[in-house]
């Protein structure tokens, strides 16, 4: 169906890279290959189905992504009479580029939980507000946020998010440039006042693109800018309706430069903008970051994770603040060793509990107990050793293992990853853990 000849010379002309040659021969043989029963009909459901099969890789996936473009691209300027071909790939993407933004907006909308009466904010970042003032505008805030994110649902595009394949990061767009403001501004009688060149140097705003989008995006629902320009030395941003609101996002910010270590907390503090990162930390019974991550869980893993946080401290585990999620799951350390990760995540909609444990002795030691577990999540304890060159490549993280005198070969990268966990699963894999790593 498609001409692979006038592809081929094509990329010839403008691609020096032979590996790249190569590469985009590949994928234009799978999409031929699922094109072609269709005829001249490009069906959406073909190009996601081209896609699915390099899921399995990121970067795979880029470089498909980068395929189609190319492709379209030379359909676009030597191979008009495909025009309807290029149109339906174009059409798939776009589609999929928008639909990623919306669903990016609508996750990070839904982590964002109302600060509640009463709390009582850490001394240092009220400024000139009283405790109830804080709190009523940073609610006010949080509202201000979920309007941002509304509005970019019904239209990520008008705010600039990508209108092409890029990774989750780029999605913080809202974050990362209320953060840039911060750093790059001075505030005073509720004027904020950013320095341009300083402010689209910034690290969080060079990675996207448009930003004059999302400052006309954030004047929509409220906030003031003033000599905004590419060449301006400076502009500023206010807030009419509330001054107020500026200094409690610095006050915000300024807890996220203390309190972000590590990636998995600085993610947190940006989807979130939990008021655990402005709440006295004196008054809360737990780490803030574990705190933070509960707040947004199941009534079930706050439950097992409160048990959890106390076995792992009766064995001297505790959280490492500088270093506190793993696989989304909250970290116990004691040196550099780890206790259960336990965590959380969406399937079809429905959370489930999951946890992913090494296991090698215990398959000799606890041979009844591994039975057990195998008999209920036989699926954690499937042959997965394939990825490193199979059998005959050395390897020192694949486990062999029998049950029930079946052999057994899996990776520890990929193994043991339980799913549908219960609370009391929970307690049975920690008297296994413990036992593997000699936990007393």
């Amino acid at each position: 169906m498609l001409d692979k000849k006038a592809y081929t010379d094509y990329l010839v002309k403008k691609v020096k890279n032979k590996k790249i040659i190569e590469e985009r021969e590949k994928f234009f043989d799978k999409l031929n290959e699922i094109l072609s029963p269709h005829g001249e009909d490009v069906l959406s459901s073909s190009i996601s189905d081209f896609l699915q099969c390099y899921q399995w890789s990121l970067v795979e996936v880029q470089k498909a992504f980068d395929f189609l473009s190319d492709y379209v691209s030379f359909i676009q300027a030597e191979h008009p009479q495909s025009v309807n071909i290029a149109e339906s790939i174009n059409g798939y993407c776009m589609n999929r580029f928008e639909t990623t933004g919306r669903e990016a907006a609508t996750s990070r909308k839904k982590t964002i939980l109302l600060i509640p009466d009463g709390v009582k904010v850490e001394s240092n970042l009220l400024g000139s507000l009283s405790n109830d003032e804080f709190v009523s505008t940073f609610r006010e805030s949080q509202k201000l946020i979920i309007k941002t994110y509304e509005d970019i649902e019904r239209s990520p595009f008008d705010w600039g998010y990508p209108d092409f394949y890029i990774t989750d990061g780029y999605y913080n767009r809202v974050f990362d440039f209320l953060y840039a403001f911060v750093c790059c501004g001075e505030l005073s009688d509720g004027v904020l006042t950013i320095d341009t060149k300083q402010f689209l140097s910034f690290t969080s705003v060079k990675r996207h693109k448009k930003p004059e989008l999302m400052i006309t995006g954030f004047e929509r629902i409220g906030f003031i800018f003033n000599g905004y320009d590419k060449k301006s030395i400076s502009f500023c941003i206010t807030h009419p309706s509330n001054p107020n609101v500026i200094a409690v996002m610095c006050a915000y910010m300024q807890s996220f430069k203390e309190n972000a270590l590590h990636w998995s907390s600085a993610e947190m503090m940006k989807w979130s903008f939990s008021y655990r990162f402005v709440e006295d930390a004196s008054t809360q019974k737990f780490e803030t970051v574990f705190h933070s991550k509960l707040d947004l869980a199941s009534e079930e893993l706050r439950e097992i994770q409160f048990w959890l946080h106390d076995e792992a401290e009766k064995c001297g585990y505790k959280i490492d603040v500088s270093h506190p999620y793993e696989k989304n799951c909250i970290q116990y350390k004691k040196g550099s060793k780890i206790f259960l990760l336990v965590g959380e995540k969406s399937i079809d909609g429905k959370p489930i509990i999951f946890s992913k444990v090494i296991f090698r002795d215990v398959f000799i030691s606890e041979k009844e107990k591994v039975k057990e577990l195998c008999d209920k999540f036989p699926d954690a304890f499937k042959s997965n050793c394939r990825l490193c060159g199979g059998i005959e490549h050395k390897c020192n993280m694949r486990i062999f293992y029998e049950i029930e005198g079946k052999p057994h070969k899996n990776c520890a990268y990929q193994s043991f990853v339980f799913h549908n966990l219960t609370f009391p699963d929970i307690i049975k894999l920690l008297e296994l853990f413990k036992i593997e790593n000699k936990i007393k």
